[in-house]
């Protein structure tokens, strides 16, 4: 399960000062992290997963090469809340044919399975963007605050920046996750961002 925030950014300080009151209240825990990220979604030619609210996607963070399915979608007020399923890939030759039974003894087999009924899947979008994150301790909760700054690109369409804030639940208590949110987005005037980045690869 995935439980987190997002937030558009126009300021490319947010992070760092987000990062600098944790410190400053013993939240933060380490430094800084910076991830390179490419990442390719996968579908069939009549885009059969994106009909039914399923997302395939294989990201290179870094050196590892990661395998997603997300699917149930809830987005209310900017809270992203949908089932998840990440697994590591060692095949560099997976991106470039990928396949549902790499998922075959997870929940997310059969989401797959029902809504391409088998069909091969096809690259649809790829995107490239820097994520620049850490975590934060409240004492209740866990949470990983994160910047990503990039661009999506389209078939046959412009391509679509990304700059935006995300705010997940690792674990812990959710409505102190919800209240630092709350005062993130407050103490910091941040709009929410209504879509995925797949979502906008579509529009």
């Amino acid at each position: 399960m995935e439980t987190e925030f997002k937030y558009r950014l126009s300021d490319n300080t947010v992070l760092d000062r987000i990062a600098d009151d944790a410190r400053n209240n013993n939240q933060i825990k380490g430094d800084i992290d910076s991830i390179e990220m490419e990442a390719v979604y996968f579908d069939t030619e009549d885009q059969r997963l994106r009909d039914k609210g399923v997302a395939y996607r294989i990201r290179r963070e870094n050196d590892i090469m990661i395998a997603t399915v997300k699917w149930d979608l809830d987005m209310v007020d900017g809270l992203y809340v949908r089932e998840e399923i990440n697994l590591v890939v060692n095949d560099e030759n997976f991106a470039e044919n990928p396949d549902i039974e790499l998922f075959k003894s997870s929940g997310a087999y059969d989401v797959l399975y029902e809504a391409t009924g088998g069909r091969k899947l096809v690259k649809q979008v790829d995107m490239e963007y820097t994520r620049r994150q850490f975590l934060i301790n409240t004492g209740s909760s866990l949470s990983c605050i994160s910047e990503d700054f990039g661009t999506i690109h389209r078939k046959d369409k412009e391509d679509v920046p990304v700059f935006e804030l995300e705010i997940e639940l690792y674990h812990g208590d959710e409505n102190d996750f919800r209240d630092l949110a709350a005062r993130i987005r407050e103490k910091y005037g941040l709009e929410v961002e209504p879509t995925s980045k797949l979502q906008r690869a579509f529009s």
